[in-house]
């Protein structure tokens, strides 16, 4: 093997420790999310989720799109506050499975840059990946 092409095989592991990792975006807070699809991608798979503004009476509604096995299903967002400090989210929406259970929810902004904490009926983390426009919540992918 040729000196240089060695020194090239030896050196690329360092080199790869010296790159930037791959960027997380910032988790906005959660009021700058109303009226914009989330792009979440969590241990179960990718999520959407759209927060509407309130409407007539106060009631502040949405959608979010889950995976399904194999197919993304979007499902109603019943009610959602956020806390004072912008960084907790509370909501209630339909189960994907049986469409008369309710789920409860919470989602948390984390110290770790581009991560929430998403808890249902276990705890699990999510990475935030940016927006999109508001039609962007029935797909998936």
């Amino acid at each position: 093997m040729p000196a240089l092409a060695r020194r090239t095989v030896l050196a690329t592991p360092l080199l790869l420790l010296a790159l930037p990792a791959r960027a997380r975006p910032r988790v906005p807070p959660f009021p700058e999310w109303v009226g914009r699809t989330a792009k979440l991608n969590g241990d179960n798979g990718q999520a959407r989720l759209l927060l509407e503004a309130s409407r007539g009476q106060g009631t502040r509604t949405g959608t979010i799109a889950v995976r399904l096995f194999f197919f993304c299903k979007p499902l109603p967002v019943l009610d959602w506050t956020i806390a004072e400090d912008g960084l907790t989210l509370t909501y209630r929406r339909q189960s994907a499975i049986a469409a008369s259970r309710i789920i409860q929810g919470t989602a948390r902004i984390t110290a770790e840059p581009g991560l929430l904490q998403w808890i249902e009926a276990a705890d699990h983390l999510a990475e935030f990946e940016g927006f999109e426009g508001p039609e962007a919540v029935r797909a998936c992918g």
